[in-house]
């Protein structure tokens, strides 16, 4: 056989796999699309006004699921309550100032306080140039660059004083500091962290807030309430303790009018 006289070698034909496979990739791509607009048009009315379907579903679903309640008082959810008495510890450790807005255990535990009838006298520090007020009456024991204040009638006391600190410093540096050393302090006790939050005084420093409660393994309890200030390379605290529960309310509110009465 000659070459002139070969069989042509016939074109090739496309693959019918091929066609089917676009076809199916059309029909997914039109679903995709019909899916997107119908979605569009549903979710719509749940952030504009515009309301194509005239279904009024938002207004349906909040009467079913009231969001904007569970926000406005997360307590109402079911199981928030339990939830937070089985991971607030938790939560607080990871996060600091979460129990801001969160209910504690010292403060509806104990009685609403009155803490701007406590008579309050002026103290001028000897080895710091502080002035702040302290409970009229209390006895006074002084240190260098530090004072405590005693409470004649109970076990309260507080302890103020002014220590150096390194140039960008925050308050919740040291009050985290100061939580691990108590932590320790308590040992084989249970301690718990109520409070840990910023706070704003008067004078504009660094503020950060912190409350304790803890029970020895001896079962004694005691409640802290520690306020870090920090100026430049000042840090001046404030560190409120005592053992009864029902005056810690008074005292957490007390340690804020001494802190705002506190002068350079």
């Amino acid at each position: 056989m000659t070459i002139d006289s070969a069989t042509p070698i016939p074109a090739s034909q496309p693959k019918k796999g091929n066609c089917f496979l676009w076809g199916c990739l059309i029909v997914l791509l039109l679903i995709f699309v019909t899916v997107c607009c119908l979605g569009s048009l549903i979710f719509l009315p749940f952030f504009t006004d515009f309301n194509p379907l005239g279904f009024d579903l938002k207004n349906q679903i909040e009467e079913l699921i009231p969001f904007q309640d569970f926000l406005d008082d997360p307590s109402q959810i079911p199981g928030f309550d339990q939830f937070l008495d089985e991971n607030l510890d938790t939560l607080l450790e990871e996060v600091p100032g979460f129990v801001e807005s969160t209910p504690n255990a010292l403060m509806p535990a104990a009685p609403a306080s009155d803490a701007h009838s406590v008579p309050l006298e002026t103290y001028t520090g000897s080895d710091f140039p502080a002035t702040f007020s302290y409970p009229a009456g209390w006895e006074i024991e002084t240190e260098d660059y530090a004072v405590t204040f005693y409470d004649p009638d109970s076990y309260t006391y507080l302890f103020v004083g002014e220590d150096q600190v390194d140039e960008g410093t925050t308050a919740m540096q040291i009050s985290l500091e100061v939580k691990e050393a108590l932590m320790e302090e308590a040992e084989e006790g249970t301690f718990r962290v109520v409070e840990n939050a910023p706070y704003y005084p008067p004078t504009g420093d660094d503020a950060y807030l912190s409350a304790y409660e803890w029970t020895d393994s001896d079962g004694y309890f005691i409640w802290a309430f520690e306020l870090e200030t920090v100026n430049g390379d000042s840090n001046l605290f404030f560190f409120f303790s005592g053992e009864n529960p029902d005056d810690a309310a008074l005292y957490r509110d007390l340690i804020e009018i001494i802190a705002d009465s506190y002068r350079r």
